[in-house]
């Protein structure tokens, strides 16, 4: 890594005490497994670290250790300050009466006397002296950690490391490195420049988590050899290889099959459009059984088996008349011009994801395939 671009960020660690590290609210295994890595790391460096995403399930995640220190809400208020000098009285006694609508703070001095130009107000800091977020382009990919909380974001300094060509730079230091396969790469090669020798099993486990689960398993075809040195570098370094193999793609729930069954059963192709796609309804849900995160789940195995497609897409109906839609792009087609053409929002660089209420699945469905179709001269490289 160059280090140029990693000082700044190793001084900004230094310099502060308390660190939210954010991750997006559809956390990928690369963005839990950079993330987890660098709360651990930064613990280690005796710092207060707090790791958040608004996501309320990472069920699939459950064999990193500490997975259990993410929140999945901040609960984060500024104080209000009213500051009184003691220049001209010494305080004896403070008090206060609760009124309706009212807060009575009463001040006895030792001596001299307290009057009202010795009293100012102001708002106390945030908590966080530093935010560093994790695989996240965009602010916006945060949801409700940033949503709820813009003061913050907004007074807070902000590292942000990602590996995603749509990233905004949207941070005080920007640590984007667009030639490594992941999030948990950067950061790998951060913590060994920073500090090798605080790298541990656990640390290093959830890095190579992040790796294989970016690269499914180093299938992609953007895999590059730098992704398997530092991979066999984290195996080396204790990272469970075997058991995040088994977690991630040998583990599934009785759910997911079945539901992946159905969306098999109906996958579809339009050639002209370049789209391979599936649908499930709410009944499939119900009759499987399946939470949230197996409908992700099913996405993410269209992803791995339709690897050459242009445009995967999958409409899942969760609720009578409420669709979410997924849909993974080939680094050939234009997310910029598609996205915005289903009214989605990018997960990261390939993955994108739109919710629809008030709609029947199947008029949805023809209405994704007729936007697919005016924009199709324009969403190819």
């Amino acid at each position: 890594m160059d280090q140029t671009a990693s000082k700044p960020v190793f001084d900004s660690i230094n310099k502060a005490n308390r660190i939210l590290i954010a991750m997006p609210a559809n956390p990928s295994g690369d963005a839990v497994g950079a993330g987890l890595a660098l709360y651990l790391f930064i613990k280690k460096l005796d710092k207060e670290p707090e790791i958040a995403t608004s996501a309320q399930s990472l069920e699939q995640f459950s064999f990193l250790p500490h997975l259990s220190a993410v929140k999945h809400e901040l609960e984060v208020s500024q104080s209000f300050v009213i500051s009184v000098s003691t220049a001209n009285a010494a305080l004896d006694e403070l008090s206060y009466e609760a009124r309706p609508e009212r807060v009575e703070i009463f001040l006895k001095p030792k001596n001299g006397r307290f009057s009202q130009n010795d009293v100012s107000f102001k708002n106390a800091r945030f908590p966080y002296d530093l935010i560093i977020t994790v695989h996240s382009p965009s602010l916006d990919n945060l949801g409700d950690i940033y949503e709820k909380n813009t003061d913050l974001f907004f007074e807070t300094p902000i590292v942000n490391i990602d590996h995603h060509p749509n990233n905004e730079y949207y941070g005080e230091i920007n640590l984007v490195d667009l030639t490594a396969t992941s999030s948990a790469e950067i950061v790998a090669g951060l913590i060994e420049e920073f500090e090798s020798g605080l790298m541990d099993e656990h640390i290093a486990t959830s890095l190579l988590t992040g790796i294989i689960a970016e690269t499914n398993s180093f299938q992609h075809a953007k895999t590059t050899p730098r992704a398997f040195l530092k991979a066999s570098q984290l195996i080396a370094q204790g990272g469970k290889h075997q058991e995040i193999i088994r977690e991630l793609y040998k583990t599934k729930s009785i759910a997911l099959l079945k539901l992946w069954g159905r969306a098999l059963a109906r996958l579809k192709e339009v050639p002209e459009l370049s789209v391979v796609y599936s649908l499930v309804n709410h009944s499939d849900i119900e009759k499987t059984s399946s939470k949230p995160e197996d409908v992700f789940g099913v996405m993410k195995e269209l992803v791995a088996s339709l690897a050459g497609a242009k445009i995967i897409l999958f409409l899942a109906e969760i609720a009578p008349q409420e669709v979410v839609g997924y849909f993974h792009l080939h680094p050939s087609v234009k997310a910029q011009i598609l996205a915005p053409a289903l009214s989605a929002q990018m997960l990261n660089g390939a993955l994108g994801k739109f919710t629809v209420k008030g709609v029947n699945l199947l008029d949805l469905e023809k209405d994704v395939l007729e936007k697919l179709q005016r924009v199709k001269t324009q969403i190819a490289v």
